[in-house]
């Protein structure tokens, strides 16, 4: 269960949302199933990853409920520009996740929580966050961690 109302409310809008299915087009499909969150500045203390862990577990098993037989991926980031977290389906078939950039996919949502959480929305000052790069890989492609799950 949720402690938290605000991540509550989250779930009560996404967790039974219609489901859009295009194999033809990933990107449509992906942007027509996206949801993205971000808290107000008094929200935020009462938010905690394990609030976050447990309201993607519940989003995705109510997705694998409304889909069975359907054969999607289920796909979870924090974008760091927009200080959201966010969350798509696109279909199996596609093979690939739409993101132009390099991607290190994971099965551990406690890791996009934690970076959402702790490493950009309780940052007083969104400006200073610690790098997660040292000087000298600065130069290093960006890579996204993402979370992705099947959800037949």
């Amino acid at each position: 269960m949720i402690n938290c109302r605000t991540v509550n409310a989250w779930l009560e809008m996404a967790q039974d949302d219609e489901v859009f299915i295009d194999t033809d087009d990933i990107n449509h499909e992906a942007i027509t199933n996206m949801w993205s969150f971000s808290p107000t500045d008094e929200e935020t203390p009462q938010i905690h990853a394990a609030d976050i862990v447990e309201f993607i577990g519940q989003v995705i098993a109510a997705r694998r409920s409304a889909l069975a037989g359907k054969d999607m991926l289920f796909y979870c980031w924090h974008d760091a520009q927009c200080r959201q977290l966010r969350f798509s389906l696109v279909s199996r078939s596609h093979g690939r996740l739409p993101f132009g950039c390099e991607l290190r996919e994971t099965q551990d949502m406690a890791l996009i929580a934690e970076r959402v959480v702790n490493g950009d929305w309780r940052i007083e000052d969104p400006m200073q966050a610690p790098s997660e790069e040292g000087d000298e890989q600065e130069a290093a492609p960006f890579v996204l961690p993402v979370f992705v799950v099947a959800v037949p």
